[in-house]
């Protein structure tokens, strides 16, 4: 059971509150602007809005959080120092945290406003967990429900020798690193798909982190108060986002956001079961999809549908609100039990998750169906 430190909560409160105010200014200004260049998405068969929205959101989502970050590095550094080393007198971690997200963020905004290839994002995405790995954040093991933890930092593969310095390429810690981060970044793709869905999962999930963070356990504050202000920088986009959404954050802002899910645990020790848990919805429900399309013979990536489960909680019946706070329920309370359970606590409730998004996607399509029966008989 987690304990968890709560002193000095104004260093954690006021970054917060900051990034909060300034997503929600940023967000409108940005909103404003996108009218003005006729960046919006136009609505398409498979969408729900129904009429022309701004899609760039993730700009406001990006500068909110790197404007206080750098704000409160240039007051303080020692606060956003993670003592792994430095880059140019620059901490190599937060270094890899800004120039990995201002990246992703720069690239998916391009996409936004041009339009890439799926093969061009994933190109760039690796690029971007590359840079991150580069800058020595990675997963050095693995927790096993069932033994000792799994060290990930066995198989080195030379590269290169810098000033005496031989530098490696750790081929299971690495390999795996880049999976995760490319994942997640994907998954909070995939389920920006309702108003407020992406933004608010994030949310919970962020907060999940800094609660983690400042456990007895772990005691990260550095790691915190990046969590803290993406879950403020995230919050305030929600406020234009939440259904009706006034504003879509693009794959730049869902993007961005599944960066930082991806590298905030593995800075945090590597607490990648808790972070599955917080955004278990998310990342069950896209490999069941992604199983269901590839059995249809289908690229599991790039197939357009509405087969995730916010969209058969449409098709069932629920609007747009009912389904995402039914959603956030659930993350909310596997959150809390991943904060609250041991490794091979996690590990069941993780098979538990699995088993109750399953069920629910059953019960829910059951419904559409007698929903579709009922119209055909009237």
């Amino acid at each position: 059971m987690g304990t968890f430190v709560y002193t000095d909560s104004m260093n954690y409160f006021y970054p917060f509150l900051f990034t909060f105010v300034l997503s929600i200014a940023l967000t409108y200004v940005v909103r404003k602007l996108s009218f003005k260049w006729k960046i919006l998405s136009e609505p398409r068969a498979r969408d729900i809005h129904k009429k022309p929205i701004p899609r760039i959101g993730g700009l406001a989502l990006f500068l909110s959080f790197f404007l206080v970050a750098i704000g409160l590095y240039l007051l303080d550094h020692h606060k956003l120092t993670f003592g792994y080393g430095y880059f140019f007198s620059i901490d190599k971690r937060f270094l890899g945290i800004l120039l990995g997200g201002f990246l992703i963020t720069a690239f998916m905004l391009f996409d936004d406003i041009k339009g890439l290839s799926a093969w061009k994002k994933l190109f760039l995405q690796i690029i971007v967990a590359l840079i991150v790995i580069s800058c020595g954040i990675g997963i050095n093991y693995l927790s096993n429900p069932f033994g000792e933890r799994i060290n990930l930092n066995t198989i080195y593969i030379p590269l290169f020798t810098y000033q005496g310095v031989v530098y490696h390429f750790s081929l299971l810690s690495d390999l795996l690193t880049l999976v995760w981060i490319v994942i997640m970044m994907n998954v909070i793709n995939f389920v920006d798909g309702v108003d407020g869905l992406a933004s608010g999962l994030s949310t919970i999930a962020f907060v999940t982190i800094f609660l983690l963070s400042i456990s007895l356990a772990v005691t990260q504050p550095a790691t915190a108060l990046v969590a803290i202000m993406m879950a403020g920088a995230s919050a305030g986009f929600l406020v234009w986002n939440f259904p009706p959404a006034k504003i879509f954050m693009g794959d730049s802002g869902s993007m961005f956001l599944g960066f930082m899910l991806g590298v905030l645990p593995l800075i945090s020790g590597g607490k990648l079961a808790t972070v599955f848990l917080a955004l278990g919805f998310p990342i069950v429900d896209g490999v069941i999809v992604a199983l269901a399309r590839v059995a249809k013979g289908k690229n599991p990536v790039t197939s357009p549908d509405k087969t995730h489960l916010h969209h058969r909680f449409l098709a069932a019946g629920f609007s747009q609100r009912q389904a995402v706070m039914v959603i956030y329920l659930i993350a909310i309370a596997f959150a809390w039990v991943a904060l609250r359970s041991t490794t091979s606590e996690k590990a069941i409730a993780g098979l538990v998750l699995f088993l109750l998004l399953v069920i629910l996607t059953i019960m829910l399509i059951t419904i559409k169906n007698k929903r579709v029966a009922k119209g055909a008989t009237e």
